[in-house]
Formats: structure tokens, sequence, C-alpha cells
């Protein structure tokens, strides 16, 4: 399994803005997505122009398809709220309490 974060940084007093149009626009579109298996959005308590989503994939690819398709129309609608370009990072998922990784792992 394969873990996708980005992290999104809302021009100032925009934070709450950005926090509905993602979660408006990208939680079902996720939830129809081949592969996805969880989502999670995230706010710093001290940082209310921030916003982190994790999605967890079945697979690369899977994740690969959502983000060249889907997820890049999704951003495209919230760039106008953005102050910086999005960052991205890709993780191996080792452990979970949603999915037994370790099973997998071994037989990498």
């Amino acid at each position: 399994m394969v873990a996708r974060m980005i992290q999104l940084v809302a021009k100032p007093g925009r934070g709450k803005e950005l926090q509905k149009a993602m979660l408006e626009r990208s939680l079902q579109t996720l939830q129809d997505q081949p592969g996805f298996v969880e989502g999670i959005s995230l706010t710093p308590e001290t940082e209310q122009d921030q916003f982190v989503g994790i999605s967890i994939w079945k697979s690369k690819s899977d994740a690969d398809k959502f983000i060249n398709g889907q997820g890049e129309q999704i951003l495209e609608f919230c760039r106008p709220l953005l102050q910086t370009e999005p960052a991205f990072r890709s993780f191996q998922v080792e452990n979970s309490t949603i999915y037994d990784a370790s099973s997998r792992a071994a037989t990498r």
C-alpha cells in the first residue's frame, strides 16, 4: 500500500475556504477511485491557513492514476486560493490499523 500526502497553504485569511473546497471536491471523488482505501484531512491548530491531506491506496499505480487525473482537476479548482504550490510526498505503508500491511511486506 502507498500513502500520498499533500500540503496546501492558503492565501492569508482563506484557510477555511480552502478546507471547505478540498473536502467538498475531494471526498466523494476519492471514494469513487479504484484502489482508494482511506483519506484523512488535517488542519494545524495554530496555522489555520494550512491543509494536509493523506490518502492511502492499494497500489502506487492507483494513486498515480488519481493524481494525474481527478486529483489534478481538484487542484486546479483550488489553485486561486493557494499562496504557494502544493507540496507532495509519497510513503510506503508499513503498518495500519485499517489494513494488515505487514502481510504484504513479507511478499515484497
